[in-house]
């Protein structure tokens, strides 16, 4: 499948399908990632030199989907109410470019992805949009024991409708600040500290109440094995709010909050084929001005990859995940439950993938919890089929299948959806 496409049609683990969408007219554009990698290229010495191995590759994709339910709406809820259509389905097509640049100076990597595309809806006519996907990233390296990364990334997109429960004005901006340094103070010991923020703004006037920003600073403390296994600790501590929520009088919502992530880590190369990586830990947040909706739980994950094969990949990951949530009420959501990725190269030119996943959410932080309402609690299953065909190594044409139910304590958020895309790209 390809790379940087906006529309997501070979996502392994849902079938809920996210467009990168963008105004390209609007003064968001100002981040020019040229001039943020001239600003990183000034302090490098002026006789370095590109090394053999650098790449730019441009790259233009077609992208056809067809979804049964795009907005995820239940079958107990009247779509032409809704929508004021009386159709559920759409087909999207999207025209798209960009580049991937890797390049080499002395020491220091410099990486750029930039991706521009333009969305069409057949049905939903009024979500027609342009989009992006950008990133720049600079891994520097001072001496033979410091190193870290420094880089922006921002995605405009149309946001999964899966929580929303009706037609909204769902245009995203997501952005991604970070920089991180680490020492390596014994062969086989290193920390690293960083920083990073996250900035989710939604365009509508009704999703406003949900934008997001949260400054974060990181400490890892890590154990490194001659195998390259590694063996660590991680703390986390964010200081998030929603700059444009109202506090609310009853004690339902609140603008502010802090977090503390604790967790062991954990990266064991157990042989040439076989790497087993993830970890366990422990979340509390505390919210600014309302007590009742604090949340505190074990977070974990184990991922297996087992390359059993020169041609066969089996991947399997077990994951109790807190992260936000995608809706008008609650603020955050706690999944539970298995992901499957089966990878066949059944030829030089065919790969074909089987992604399976089951899983359980729960939502927190919002009114339903504060209020005695019963919470929310949803059940998520998926199957999905991807085949990949590159008759030329230039060219790959991928076929995506997808599955997707939800069954839900709540009838009105429960639904069934069938998607099927085409993808083609070229690499120039």
């Amino acid at each position: 499948m390809t790379k940087n496409t906006a529309i997501r049609l070979n996502r392994p683990l849902s079938a809920t399908v996210q467009i990168r969408a963008a105004h390209c007219g609007k003064p968001k554009s100002k981040y020019l990632l040229p001039c943020f990698m001239l600003l990183l290229g000034g302090g490098m010495p002026g006789k370095s030199i590109a090394l053999p191995g650098d790449t730019v590759k441009p790259y233009a994709a077609f992208n056809m989907l067809y979804d049964s339910n795009f907005l995820r709406l239940s079958d107990d809820m009247d779509s032409a109410q809704l929508t004021g259509k009386n159709s559920k389905d759409d087909f999207v097509k999207q025209l798209s470019a960009g580049f991937d640049m890797d390049w080499n100076i002395s020491r220091q990597h410099f990486i750029i992805n930039a991706n521009v595309n333009q969305n069409w809806f057949q049905n939903f006519t009024n979500l027609d949009y342009t989009g992006w996907d950008t990133q720049a990233q600079w891994n520097w390296q001072l001496g033979n024991n410091f190193n870290g990364e420094i880089g922006y990334a921002n995605t405009q997109m149309l946001g999964s409708f899966a929580q929303l429960g009706g037609l909204f004005d769902n245009l995203q901006n997501n952005q991604r600040y970070f920089a991180n340094g680490g020492y390596l103070f014994h062969p086989n010991g290193k920390i690293t500290l960083g920083v990073f923020r996250t900035k989710n703004k939604f365009d509508g006037d009704s999703r406003q109440v949900s934008n997001n920003t949260e400054d974060n600073a990181e400490l890892n403390l890590q154990y490194l094995s001659p195998t390259e296994s590694t063996l660590g600790l991680r703390v986390i501590a964010t200081d998030g709010s929603y700059p444009q929520r109202p506090l609310s009088t009853d004690g339902s919502r609140d603008t502010g909050y802090t977090r503390m992530n604790y967790a062991v880590t954990w990266d064991w190369r157990a042989s040439s084929k076989t790497r087993i990586d993830g970890l366990v830990g422990y979340t509390q947040q505390n919210f600014d001005n309302f007590s009742a909706l604090d949340f505190s739980d074990i977070v974990a994950r184990l991922n297996l990859h087992w390359q059993t094969s020169d041609k066969l990949l089996l991947e399997l990951s077990g994951r109790r995940e807190i992260t936000l949530a995608d809706n008008l009420f609650a603020s955050f959501l706690l999944t539970q439950g298995v992901w499957f990725n089966l990878r066949w190269q059944t030829s030089p030119k065919i790969t074909l993938e089987l992604p399976v996943s089951y899983q359980e959410q729960n939502y927190l932080g919002g009114s339903n919890n504060s209020q005695g309402f019963e919470q929310q609690k949803d059940k998520v299953g998926m199957v999905g089929l991807n085949v990949l065909y590159r008759p030329i190594d230039s060219i790959s044409i991928g076929l995506v299948l997808n599955y997707e139910k939800r069954d839900s304590n709540y009838p009105i958020a429960s639904y069934e959806t069938q998607s099927a895309g085409l993808n083609l790209q070229m690499v120039f």
